[in-house]
This record gives structure tokens, sequence and C-alpha cells, in this order.
């Protein structure tokens, strides 16, 4: 038993891989937690290639996607009412955090999918910037916005920060993105470095310690092993947010519940 556990990946927070224990399999992926701490997270990752299709889809979807997105603008999506609104609440959350000058705010929104937080940054005279993997759900904002096209990257975080450079955000937003972190530690690591002194980032992730999370197990909404990678908990996302280096200012309740979220408040 020693032998096998042994085998299993490190836990993140606990930084042991003897206490993980198997959780959930789904098809050749499974799910082990931390005993210690209770991190659920992908024993082994896939494949890069296969991880990203999960999010990219076949490549007829990708062309159909890029083609229809080429004469579209943020406004012409089908919820773009609800979006917006959506994206003014949690950028004013956001905001209400940032201490000092928040005339010229500097703001980063990394998973930032079609581009709708920006938008509201944009509203409240932010000078925004976005990482978003799959380029083509960006063309609307590129089109809306084509002066800012340059201010969004479609690579991985870790491929991108070292060029953003350090000390150079006052606000960062990761809005159900930290579960797709591969490498957490490193990444998490690279929002602490792209902050400025007393900056802010402001992350919403699925809360492996929620009622509904206990109760459905493996049949809980937020397990996608090609997708969602490590699933946190309140009191693990501290310890691992402090870890980093963050003054962990705010847990609480969720911009939406969908499967079972909390929302991090951390100041560098």
């Amino acid at each position: 038993m020693a032998a096998r556990s042994a085998a299993h990946r490190a836990c993140v927070v606990c930084h042991d891989a003897t206490a993980a224990e198997h959780f959930c399999t789904f098809g050749n992926l499974a799910y082990v937690r931390c005993r210690g701490c209770a991190l659920v997270y992908v024993d082994r990752l896939a494949a890069d290639a296969e991880m990203r299709s999960a999010y990219t889809g076949r490549w007829v979807r990708k062309l159909r996607r890029r083609l229809t997105a080429r004469f579209r603008k943020l406004h012409n999506h089908r919820h773009y009412q609800e979006s917006i609104e959506r994206a003014r609440k949690i950028f004013d959350f956001a905001m209400s955090h940032v201490t000092g000058d928040r005339t010229a705010i500097r703001f980063l929104d990394i998973g930032c999918n079609k581009g709708f937080l920006l938008s509201a940054g944009i509203a409240r005279g932010a000078d925004v910037h976005g990482i978003e993997l799959v380029p083509e759900i960006m063309i609307p904002f590129g089109n809306t916005y084509p002066q800012l096209r340059a201010h969004v990257y479609s690579e991985k975080l870790s491929q991108v920060a070292p060029r953003l450079g350090a000390d150079c955000f006052d606000l960062i937003t990761a809005i159900d993105v930290v579960e797709h972190f591969e490498d957490p530690i490193a990444d998490m690591a690279h929002i602490h470095r792209m902050l400025r002194i007393g900056g802010v980032a402001v992350i919403q992730t699925p809360d492996a310690g929620c009622a509904q999370a206990q109760q459905e197990r493996c049949a809980w909404g937020a397990l996608k092993p090609l997708e969602h990678l490590h699933l946190f908990n309140c009191e693990n996302f501290t310890a691992f947010a402090k870890a980093r280096g963050f003054q962990v200012v705010e847990i609480g309740e969720p911009f939406e519940h969908a499967d079972g979220n909390f929302v991090a408040v951390l100041r560098k």
C-alpha cells in the first residue's frame, strides 16, 4: 500500500505524495485526495494536446467559430446584457478592494474568455490586458476594441508572464481559472510577481469542501479531469495562497454558485 501511495503526484499544498488516496476515476484518468489537506487533484495529467482539445474542440468547431466571429462584435453575443452585467458586478467588487489611486488602474484578467470583464474594466477607465487560450472566442472583442488586440495573449500564463514583467498590475482576476492550472505553484507565483505591492488578485474557483461536492462525490459537476486539475476548498486554498506570499484578505461568497464555488481576495 505504501509503495502504491508513493507513486501518486504530490499535493501542491502539503508537498506530500504518500498522503494521497484514490478519489474517483474517469476513463483512464483518476482524481486523488490528499489525506492531509483534502485537496482533490488529477493524479496523472493528460497529454497537452488532449487537454487543449477539451477547450478548443475539434477543428470543424474551431473553424466555424473563427469564420462566424470575424463579423461579430461583443454586443452581438446572445447573452450580452446578462454577461456584461455579471462582469460589471465582478469588476466593481474587485475594484472595491484596490487601495490608492483608482483612476489609472492596470488590470489583467486571466482566462478572459469572450472579454466581458475586460470590457467592464474599459468602461471604468482601466488599462486592460487579458490571457485567453482559445483565440477565436476573443475575435469579437478585438473587433469592438481594435486598439486593444495586442493586449490579449493567446498563450498560457507561464508563457506570457515573463514578458509582462514584475510589479506591473494593480488588479488581477482569475474567475474559474485556478482549477485549470497545470502547475498552480508556478502560476500563482507568476500572479504574485506581476502584482504591484498592495495589488489585489480576485479568484473564483470550485469549492471541493462544499455540501454539493460532499454529497455528489464522483457525480459532482466540477470533476472534469481534462480541465479541472486541482480542486481546492477554502481552508487549503488559504494555506496555499499564504505559502505563495499573499495576504488573504477575504474568503467569501461566489459570484455564482454553479457546482459550488468560493471567492478569494488576495493582496500582495
